[in-house]
Formats: C-alpha cells, structure tokens, sequence
C-alpha cells in the first residue's frame, strides 16, 4: 500500500512538474503572485503607527499579528493551489517572480510539513537552475528555528540587549559557517549580521536610545 501511494504521489508531482502556462495563465499567475509578495510584506514590519496610536501597543500588536496569522493562511493556501496547478515556479517559469512564490513558503512557519515538502523540492529545482541556492539555505534554517534546532547558515536572526544581531537558537558549525555561506551564494556572516543589526536599529531606535544605545552595536 505504501509503495502504491508512493507511486501516485510522484506522478502528481511529475505531472504538476511538467505542466505549462498558457500566455493569458502566465499573465494571471504573475498578477497572483504579485498580491502574494505585497501582502505579505505590508505585515512582514512593524504595525502602523495608527494602529498603535489608536489601540496602544499592546493591542496594536494583538490587532497585527492575528491580521498576519489570517493573511500568512491566505497567502499559504494560494501558494498551494498554483503548485498543484504548475509545480514550482522558478526562475524558468516567471523569473525574478520566483521570489514571490518562494517567500510564503518560507513565511508558512505553521506548516512545517509543507515547508519540509517544498524544501526537498528546492533541492530539485537547484539542480535544475531554477531557483536560487541562497532561498534552499533560508528555508532550511527555517525549518530548523521552528523545530528548535541550530542553524547551519545563520539566516534566521534575534537580537541581544544591546541591539546586536545574534543566531536564532545558535549555530551548528561556526567555524565554517562563512565557508558554508559563500557556497549558497550568501553574503558574508560579518556583512549580513551588520546589515540586520543596522536595520533594528533604524526600527527601534527610541527604544534602544532609552537604554544608552545611541547607535548600532556593529561586528568589528
């Protein structure tokens, strides 16, 4: 029974694998994944400071974070439904657009099971050149963060007391971490962890000034 279900799951993958797009179903699969990519990144910062001023921060936040979890769904399911329709859609399919079909994946952190399943597509697709390794690497360490283990790439950040950026959970192999990076076509560990460390400092700067933090606590 195994074996036979084993069988019917690759030839739907093959067959969602192996199908194409009409010119007028490309055109609407960019326009879906369009909405997709903007959506999620209006609730990928901070809430609006209108909501804050109306609701105050707690609530504010509340208010925002259950929008996210209903848009995080939305976006989850739509996602679903074009790779049923198309397979992966990769850089041969829509380009650039390979982004936007790529970041509710990474961003469904409650289905850890399609994030696995899509993970090992990844894998595939790399081979192929039709999809960026850097995206194999993030959703990995995705995968890691939200089972509560160590990172291998370092991609996935928290910060410390002082702003800085730090591993989320920490990482398996320091020592080659910078190695590791280069092969998956990251930017540096140095780089990266300054990049994200000037960022919360921009977003939380009031906060940080009031505990004697007048600038971003930067890698030397």
């Amino acid at each position: 029974m195994k074996n036979i279900l084993s069988i019917i799951t690759c030839m739907l993958l093959i067959s969602c694998a192996s199908r194409k797009m009409t010119v007028s179903q490309k055109e609407a699969v960019l326009k879906e994944l369009k909405y997709i990519y903007d959506i999620d990144q209006k609730f990928a910062g901070l809430p609006p400071k209108g909501l804050i001023d109306q609701y105050g921060n707690k609530k504010g936040w509340e208010i925002f974070l259950a929008q996210r979890d209903s848009v995080g769904n939305d976006n989850q399911k739509r996602i679903k439904k074009l790779y049923q329709q198309y397979g992966y859609l990769g850089l041969k399919q829509v380009g650039e657009k390979e982004t936007d079909f790529w970041i509710s994946i990474q961003h469904a952190d409650n289905d850890i099971a399609f994030q696995k399943q899509m993970l090992n597509v990844l894998k595939k697709e790399i081979r192929r050149n039709n999809a960026p390794k850097i995206h194999y690497a993030m959703l990995e360490d995705r995968i890691a963060v939200n089972l509560k283990q160590k990172q291998r790439f370092g991609s996935q950040v928290t910060y410390n007391k002082i702003g800085q950026a730090i591993p989320k959970i920490g990482l398996i192999d320091s020592a080659n971490v910078e190695k590791l990076r280069k092969e998956y076509d990251m930017p540096s560990f140095k780089k990266y962890y300054n990049d994200m460390t000037m960022m919360h400092f921009e977003m939380n700067k009031e906060q940080l000034k009031k505990i004697g933090i007048n600038e971003p606590q930067l890698y030397k």
